[in-house]
């Protein structure tokens, strides 16, 4: 099983790791299931987090810009918070736990039982090692591993999440910045969730103004295409 686990990184299927998908949905936010993302029981455990989130106030949003607490996309969208208590409540656990997958996704081997710090709840720090680590032999013990295959799973619940807080339309490129990929991987799982990728004009304030690419999630779901990778090898034979 350790070995299948190693093995898992050639893999080249993304689709393997993309969350549940109902392509027979009737509206975009019954495609990934919010409930897929966050069980109802992880989403009553980041109340305690997000209030901090919620209650932010223009000085400290200052603050956390500067210093870079956050990453990129949730210090935008910290920014419009929602003025109903529910609402922003909501919002600010959605933002709390996509910044927590970001941060999760640049560690490499997790030494420590809670990697996220002491204010991450239980259950979430159970999530992110049980759904979100390889396992790993080395040196005679086990470890848990970011591996690049899990860094493609992370990405594809961060994208499905912000679909979610952003009405399913997003900015990839902001997400592929803070995520540190490579523009062609984050393009390819998008893709893999079949979303319609269009370029929009980059967002000031971002480095080098890049062309910025919004991934959509709108209903009839794009039919899937073999990855290039694959269609090539056919090719070959």
């Amino acid at each position: 099983a350790l070995m299948q686990d190693m093995a898992q990184d050639d893999v080249q299927n993304i689709s393997a790791f993309l969350p549940p998908c109902h392509e027979d949905a009737d509206r975009p936010e019954d495609v990934y299931k919010f409930e897929d993302i966050l069980s109802p029981a992880e989403y009553e455990a980041l109340r305690v987090p997000a209030a901090a989130l919620a209650n932010v106030t223009a000085e400290e949003m200052a603050k956390r810009a500067e210093e870079r607490s956050h990453c990129s996309f949730v210090l935008e969208e910290l920014k419009f918070l929602p003025t109903d208590e529910r609402r922003r409540d909501h919002k600010a656990r959605c933002l709390w736990f996509l910044d927590t997958l970001i941060k999760f996704s640049h560690l490499k081997v997790i030494k420590k039982k809670h990697p996220m710090g002491p204010e991450c709840p239980h259950i979430i720090s159970r999530k992110l090692m049980k759904n979100f680590t390889s396992l790993t032999y080395n040196d005679g013990s086990i470890q848990n591993l970011v591996s690049a295959s899990m860094k493609a799973k992370i990405t594809a619940y961060v994208i499905a999440l912000a679909l979610h807080i952003n009405n399913f339309q997003t900015d990839l490129t902001v997400l592929q910045n803070d995520m540190k990929l490579p523009e062609s991987r984050i393009l390819d799982i998008a893709k893999a969730l079949r979303l319609r990728v269009s370029k929009a004009k980059g967002v000031p304030g971002l480095e080098n103004d890049q062309n910025h690419k919004l991934g959509t999630l709108s209903l009839p779901l794009p039919t899937q295409k073999a990855p290039e990778g694959q269609r090539k090898r056919k090719k070959m034979n």
